[in-house]
């Protein structure tokens, strides 16, 4: 819930500031929650204000599960969230 509530917050100040981008490295990414998922999918409202909009980074793992995820059209968290990471 923390990670989520930090992405958010970053996205809001990005709007808030002006940025021309938002960037978000989930490369390092070890594991993710279905909340943290929402997360990465509401900094899509943000990011569409930006000049140059929102951009992910992402290798293979959970960053790359939690991505996918996140923009799953139908997020049935508990079963979506445990598959992606087994």
């Amino acid at each position: 819930a923390e990670v989520g509530e930090a992405v958010r917050a970053a996205a809001g100040d990005a709007v808030r500031d002006r940025a021309r981008r938002l960037d978000i490295d989930l490369r390092e990414v070890v594991g993710f929650t279905g909340e943290g998922a929402v997360a990465l999918r509401d900094c899509r409202v943000g990011g569409a204000e930006l000049q140059e909009g929102l951009h992910y980074r992402t290798g293979r793992g959970p960053g790359r599960q939690a991505l996918l995820a996140a923009y799953a059209p139908v997020l049935h968290w508990d079963s979506e969230v445990e598959a992606a990471q087994s």
